[in-house]
């Protein structure tokens, strides 16, 4: 598997296959003060899933972690599974959209982010991001 696609959103969803976004492909949260609790986040992946991949459950693995490589403990771990669409030629990779939604993360300090996502322990991507203090 790897990833053609890799952004933060305000908000998405998958509906038939398709990813929808709303507010997505930034790469900075602004806050009036820090530390801040940022309400809701969300990672938007496109994936693709090789032949010999599906059928089978394949691990994803993501975490947040601050500029200096430390953990923010927010995580999130699940299985997908992709079958094959009976219209799909032989040999061809599956177009997966995948969804993470994160909710009241709280960031100490105004820097640098990454969600980093991993398959079979392997970094597929590093989402960077910051957080700056506005007045």
């Amino acid at each position: 598997m790897r990833l053609t696609t890799a952004m933060l959103a305000d908000a998405a969803q998958v509906q038939g296959g398709k990813l929808f976004l709303l507010g997505g492909g930034f790469d900075t949260i602004s806050a009036r003060s820090v530390p801040v609790v940022h309400r809701s986040l969300t990672l938007a992946l496109v994936a693709e899933v090789e032949p010999e991949e599906r059928h089978r459950d394949l691990e994803i693995e993501i975490s947040l972690i601050d500029e200096d490589g430390q953990s923010l403990d927010v995580e999130a771990k699940g299985k997908l599974r992709v079958g094959a669409p009976p219209n799909l030629p032989p040999g061809s990779v599956s177009i997966v959209p995948i969804v993470s939604p994160f909710y009241n993360i709280r960031f100490p300090e105004a820097k640098g982010y990454a969600f980093v996502v991993k398959f079979d322990d392997e970094e597929l991507a590093r989402v960077r991001f910051r957080v700056v203090q506005v007045q």
